[in-house]
């Protein structure tokens, strides 16, 4: 529905109050100026990318909701330059309309840009997103406030009534419920399009799930990058396929992924830095410092992972970019689960990478995001360093706390994942601005806050960010695409195919409804009542009565002849009903007709 408004505020004043109209407009537009750091988002409003479904749009967008609407960010609010057909807005919307409020209210001023860091998305992105909320926890119906060729509108759009996120998100919500099966679904439908982060958060995702046909998806995936990698791949790719097969095992007892894994043992070992490191020249530093110095300072380095393996690096004569607190934590975890599978590897490599991470990591609980500790254009004084209060960059701590919680067994692990609660609960504001990967700090950013105990924690994230999941969710709210941040080196939009990206970081996300997984926070002895659906155990045997194992069902979709079972070391197993004996078949059946 579209309504003509009677008195508009944002059309001319009178002709006595012109010349103070204008002035509010002159200070308006440097408003403008000051508060969008980059109007042009870096030329990316129209610069498209070429995967996927968001390849038909004409650009970097903002997407605004399930609406099926995109358009430029500007101070205080949207304009319209694509529309998705056969969307909630097709029809009602058109291009180059100016959204400046939903539902009766304005859109405060935009904050996020530039280089700015921790100063948050308050403004048209999050105004919007939790306008969306309410509205879908209501009757569905979003009320727009439309600018359209000098007229001031009304525009109502109906958007599904799937009720708010509950304060106990993303457990016992109905809403993540919902979301999650439709995330699940898309998934398993547009299989692709995704490089070793997506490809991990997806496989962990559809792993965790309760309905066999998606958790076999999730088993399909996971054995599909069942290949070990050789020794020039990054090593970001060996710590995210590391923890994705890690999970796999854990949760299943398949021994297929031993082999990969022990592989992956050996990689790490040799992509990890390690004493002596000459990796820069004391002639090519800035400022002046005797080669004696640096060495000694990027000797700190050791343990830390860079983009290529240190070997690559060594055996092509150096360059390349140093050391990362980002891979270097998806190596601690590969190692902590591999760990966990059996797989044995030397006990002294993860240690040099403690050192790394404990060295990058303030007394604040601010992680670095490589060595700037020790070198940062020239010699730094560590300890001074170390010492500084400023609190920042809290996805490197959901990271860091993933690190810390799998090692929990380490003398002051409990002590460093409550400094790094404590950094995200001060800095929760930059919790998007991953540099270069906005989405990817995000995601574990989340996924550290979600696998604490830290209930508080966890409610004040969700009532900031869900904003954020309800503008990332695209129209038909089966799918989701990532959103600017502080439109600087964020090249998340162009990975690949960025929608199937952003979906499996949301699947992961709703995953932690229901935790079954060691990176949710579910601890090994833990994982036989993880699921509230497992019934007692009993016995099971083959229908040649030559084996048999204990356990309980977690579910049984008679409609595929699977069924999922839950052994008493809390690994689960899918099983084909007919491979069953003819007893427990009838159990199996008497528990689907009682639970009709």
């Amino acid at each position: 529905m579209i309504r003509k408004l009677d008195s508009n505020p944002w059309l001319p004043k009178p002709a006595k109050h012109r010349f103070l109209c204008l002035a509010a407009v002159g200070l308006c537009a440097a408003g403008n100026a000051l508060a969008v750091r980059d109007e042009d988002n870096q030329n990316r409003w129209s610069k498209p990318c070429t995967e996927g479904p968001d390849a038909a749009v004409p650009g970097f967008l903002i997407n605004m909701g399930p609406t099926g609407a995109r358009g430029i960010l500007k101070h205080r609010s949207f304009v319209v330059k694509y529309i998705f057909p056969g969307s909630p807005a097709a029809g009602l919307l058109e291009l180059d309309d100016e959204v400046v409020g939903a539902n009766g209210k304005k859109f405060s001023a935009h904050t996020f840009g530039g280089t700015n860091i921790n100063i948050g998305m308050e403004g048209p992105i999050q105004d919007l997103g939790l306008a969306i909320e309410d509205s879908e926890g209501d009757d569905g119906v979003l009320e727009l406030i439309v600018n359209r060729s000098g007229e001031s509108l009304k525009i109502d759009i109906q958007l599904e009534k799937l009720g708010r996120f509950a304060d106990s998100f993303p457990v016992d919500c109905p809403k993540t419920n919902i979301l999650k099966q439709r995330a699940w679904q898309y998934l398993i439908d547009h299989p692709g399009g995704l490089d070793s982060q997506g490809r991990c958060v997806a496989t962990l995702a559809l792993l965790a799930a309760d309905d066999p046909k998606v958790a076999r998806e999730g088993r399909k995936m996971a054995l599909d990058w069942n290949q070990p990698y050789d020794a020039r791949t990054w090593s970001w790719h060996l710590g995210f396929q590391g923890v994705a097969l890690s999970e796999y095992h854990l949760l299943t007892g398949d021994r297929k992924v031993l082999k990969t894994l022990e592989s992956t043992m050996g990689l790490l070992e040799s992509a990890q830095w390690k004493t002596p490191i000459h990796h820069y020249k004391a002639e090519k530093m800035k400022k002046p410092v005797t080669q004696e110095l640096l060495d000694e300072h990027q000797a700190r380095y050791e343990g830390g992972f860079g983009h290529a393996p240190y070997s690559e690096i060594v055996r092509r004569g150096g360059g390349g970019y140093g050391p990362m607190q980002w891979p270097t934590c998806l190596a601690l975890m590969t190692w902590q689960l591999a760990d966990e599978c059996g797989v044995e590897f030397n006990p002294e490599t993860p240690e040099r990478s403690y050192r790394f991470l404990d060295y990058g990591t303030t007394n604040a609980g601010k992680v670095a995001y490589g060595g700037e500790f020790t070198l940062n254009n020239g010699p730094v004084d560590s300890a001074e360093w170390k010492k500084s209060t400023r609190n920042g960059f809290s996805h490197k701590s959901g990271l860091a706390y993933l690190v810390h919680m799998l090692s929990d067994e380490r003398k002051g692990a409990d002590r460093t994942m409550k400094l790094h609660l404590s950094n995200i609960d001060a800095g929760y504001k930059d919790l998007p601005d991953g540099h270069a990967c906005g989405l990817m700090g995000f995601t574990w950013g989340l996924a550290g806050v979600y696998a604490s105990n830290d209930d508080r924690l966890q409610k004040k994230i969700t009532d900031y960010y869900k904003a954020w999941f309800n503008m990332a969710r695209c129209h038909g709210s089966d799918s989701y695409v990532v959103l600017p941040n502080r439109d600087y080196a964020d090249g998340s939009y162009y990975r690949k195919n960025i929608r199937n990206h952003t979906t499996a970081a949301m699947a992961f996300i709703y995953s932690f409804s229901d935790p079954k997984l060691r990176v949710h926070g579910v601890r090994g002895a833990d994982r036989a009542s993880a699921s509230p659906a497992a019934r007692p155990n009993r016995t099971f045997t083959n229908a040649s009565g030559t084996g048999s194992f204990v356990g309980s069902v977690v579910a049984f979709d008679h409609r595929l002849g699977v069924v999922r079972i839950r052994q008493t070391n809390g690994r689960t197993v899918d099983l084909d009903f007919d491979v069953l004996s003819e007893a427990d078949q009838k159990y199996l059946r008497e528990l689907k007709t009682a639970d009709e």
